[in-house]
Order: structure tokens, then C-alpha cells, then sequence
């Protein structure tokens, strides 16, 4: 009986490109190999950290790695991702746990015994008696913040992969690597695009809308809920509101994405007046946790610079 050749590699190119397009469909693959029924992606658009999958058509994360904010991350990441009090579990960032009557500071993500949260209460004016607990009317949450203490409306405490519904914080729709969600859209956008050959080609100025929000328009709550639970960085006092304006300014040097750095300026919206320094301070944190995934993903930037009000 002769020997039976190997069965020859099926090789065959799913999409070819042109050189004059700018870049290639995400979470596409250009160049499949099978064996048999036995098939793997060569050539893909998927970035770091993730490989094409051809049972399910689309790129996903490695073993080890997290799809968080479009991109995948590792635990360590994502935990930073999810900022100050909270970390990655369970697909989401949750808030970190406190022992009963202790409450969460969320200037240093440390739980606060319940005797030092009266001493705050009893600093910014506020008596608790024996037995009683700092609290806020249904609607509000108490939030600690180093020596002051708020209640704040529930739509602005939701975690960074949250959005607010108009009855409680819930997680935004997962999109695929290299994709966002955009809240304004309703929908994910694609804001990285190439191949292993070529390298991601990011679409910055999409990016920015989607993550801090639509030029003019409202900032995204996942972005602005990070600073907004805390009124009293910005001197507004109970029963008091004010709107802030901010200006996001992105410069990516040689077009390097992973070299980008991030302007911030924020002010009040009515009067223009600079807000207090630890308010600014608390909006540069925020949009500098938003700015993390994308200098991560590294690839080349779509224009030099780029940026959004909101």
C-alpha cells in the first residue's frame, strides 16, 4: 500500500486590500491556513494582547488577558483601569468592599471605620449621634473624600465601564478589540484599524468622542462620573449646582500613539473662571485613567493631534 501524501495546506486570502486604502476592517482576518477542518489566522487586524478566533469570526483576548475599553488588557491593567476604590472582577470594575458601617474614600480607595466617618460628619458640620450611621436620603449616596463628605445623586457615582439609564448604573455593551461603545451613537464604534503587517492605524479623533464625549456636547458618564461625585473640590456647596466645561487636547509625536500625551483644562461653563486646583486636579486623574487603554494599544495615529469640549 503506497503511503498517503499529507494533505496539502489549504491556504487562501479572506480580503486583499488595495495599497491606496488607509487601513483594514477591524476584527478581521486577512490570511486563514487549514488543515482539514483545522483552521488559524495568519494575518489579522486583532491588536496586542488578542488573536483571531475562526469558529467565531472575530478577534478576542489570549489566555491571561482581559477585553476591557477596547483593548486587552492584563488584570493588573485593568484593575488601574477601573480606578481609585475599585477593581476588575467578574467582567466588570466593581467597587472594593467594606466591612458594615465602614465607608469607601475615594481619594485613596482605603476603607474608613465608622468612628472616623462621624469625625468627618462632625468636621464639615453634621452631628451623628450614639448609634447612628452618616447617611444620605434615598437617591444619594454618601461619598468620603478625605476630610469632606457629600451625598451625590446615584447617576453620578457609576464606575468607569458604567453608564447611567435614568434608573441605575449599568455596564455599557462589551464591543469588540479595537472597537468602543459610544453612548451618543448607541452603538460600538471602530476606532483601530490595520494588519500585523502594516500596524493598527487609530482613529484618535473617534476615539476621543467616544470616550470623552462628542465635541460641544455632554461628557460621558464614565468619564465625568469620576470627578462629579465630588462637588466640594469644586466649592459647590449643598443645594448649589454649576456646570463645568472641558477641554480634552491630544498630541501624538511622530504620529505614535503609545508617545501620546493629554492637555486638560477645565472650567466653569457660566463664567469661565478656572475651577480650584483639586477639582482640576480630580478631572485630570479621570481623563488621564480614560487616556491609559489607548496609549496601551500603541499603533499609529490617524492625525497629530485631536481633542473634544465637553
Amino acid at each position: 500500500m503506497a503511503p498517503r501524501a499529507a494533505a496539502p495546506l489549504g491556504i487562501f486570502v479572506l480580503a486583499v486590500l488595495a495599497a491606496a486604502l488607509s487601513g483594514c476592517p477591524s476584527n478581521t482576518c486577512f490570511l486563514k491556513i487549514c488543515r482539514g477542518d483545522s483552521c488559524r489566522c495568519s494575518i489579522s487586524s486583532c491588536g496586542d494582547g488578542a488573536a483571531f478566533d475562526t469558529k467565531q469570526n472575530r478577534c478576542r483576548c489570549l489566555k491571561g488577558f482581559i477585553p476591557l475599553a477596547g483593548q486587552c488588557m492584563t488584570p493588573e491593567q485593568a484593575n488601574a483601569y477601573c480606578g481609585i476604590g475599585h477593581h476588575f472582577e467578574n467582567g466588570g470594575c466593581v467597587q472594593n468592599r467594606c466591612a458594615p458601617g465602614d465607608e469607601l474614600d475615594v481619594s485613596t480607595g482605603m476603607c474608613t471605620p465608622r468612628d472616623r466617618v462621624n469625625q468627618v460628619a462632625t468636621q464639615i458640620g453634621v452631628e451623628v449621634g450614639a448609634g447612628q450611621k452618616l447617611g444620605c436620603p434615598p437617591g444619594q449616596k454618601l461619598i468620603l473624600d478625605g476630610q469632606t463628605a457629600a451625598c451625590v445623586p446615584l447617576s453620578q457615582t457609576c464606575a468607569r465601564d458604567e453608564t447611567w439609564n435614568g434608573q441605575a448604573c449599568v455596564k455599557v455593551v462589551a464591543c469588540p478589540t479595537g472597537s468602543v461603545w459610544d453612548a451618543t451613537l448607541g452603538q460600538c464604534v471602530q476606532f483601530a484599524q490595520g494588519s500585523d503587517s502594516d500596524g493598527l492605524t487609530v482613529n484618535v479623533q473617534q476615539w476621543a468622542a467616544a470616550n470623552y464625549g462628542p465635541n460641544g456636547g455632554t461628557g460621558v458618564p464614565a468619564f465625568c462620573g469620576q470627578f462629579a461625585k465630588k462637588p466640594l473640590s469644586f466649592g459647590i456647596l449643598e443645594g448649589s449646582t454649576a456646570v463645568v466645561r472641558v477641554s480634552i487636547g491630544m498630541s501624538f509625536p511622530d504620529l505614535e500613539v503609545s508617545r501620546g500625551a493629554l492637555h486638560v483644562t477645565t472650567v466653569f461653563d457660566v463664567s469661565g473662571g478656572p475651577v480650584p486646583a483639586k477639582g482640576a486636579a480630580d478631572v485630570e486623574r479621570a481623563a488621564q485613567g480614560v487616556f491609559m487603554p489607548l496609549l496601551m494599544g500603541g499603533g499609529r495615529a490617524s492625525s497629530a493631534n485631536a481633542g473634544t469640549v465637553v
